[in-house]
């Protein structure tokens, strides 16, 4: 499903990423770990070509990241650590953007999300104005609600109260049951609290 091939990427006198191969199945829940500034955001970003290698090649079911570009990406949704959303946008105009431009938006799952972070309060809020637990499930909530085969999330559990955390990590278990989710942390002892496998545990150093 998920095919990473020779990926570099370098950063002025730095080199982040350097000749990474990994392959990933069509469905369950994977770990990439490590300590911060070892590599993991980069390595997302690349997976999800919001970032060019230096070298290498990623393929999402099939289709060449570099060169079928549009159809990768359709099958993916990615969940960055930051959050570039333009800050006069409030929750509303968000969600209603990306619902505008995915296909796959399934408005059952957003409203289950809303209501399980505990957003519904925070809809006419512009991201601004929001915390940062506030916009990260703002965040959450646009990338899972699209029925992608592939979920790249960064992080996901920064900044979350313990009961959206619960919620997403019920999500994460469901999703895995029909598609791959890859996602990042700092601590490789999660996998536990996400029900993801060991073996499925990867930590870069």
């Amino acid at each position: 499903m998920l095919i990473a091939a020779g990926l570099s990427k370098h950063f002025p006198g730095k080199r982040v990423i350097a000749n990474f191969h990994q392959r990933w199945p069509a469905a369950g829940s994977y770990l990439i770990a490590g300590a911060n500034g070892v590599g993991k955001s980069t390595l997302l970003a690349l997976l999800a070509g919001a970032l060019e290698p230096d070298g290498g090649e990623v393929w999402i079911g099939g289709a060449r990241l570099s060169s079928e570009a549009a159809l990768a990406k359709s099958r993916l949704s990615y969940c960055p650590a930051d959050c570039p959303i333009f800050p006069f946008l409030d929750g509303r105009e968000w969600l209603d953007f990306l619902r505008s431009i995915r296909p796959d938006w399934r408005s059952q799952t957003e409203r289950r999300l809303l209501a399980e972070f505990g957003l519904h309060e925070h809809l006419h809020t512009r991201f601004d104005h929001m915390s940062l637990g506030t916009a990260r499930k703002f965040m959450l909530t646009g990338t899972l609600a699209a029925d992608a085969a592939l979920l790249l999330l960064d992080e996901p559990s920064n900044a979350l109260d313990r009961a959206s955390l619960v919620a997403l990590q019920a999500e994460i278990r469901r999703r895995s049951e029909r598609c791959l989710v890859l996602m990042t942390c700092h601590d490789s002892g999660q996998h536990r609290d996400f029900g993801i496998h060991a073996e499925h545990c990867l930590t870069l150093s």
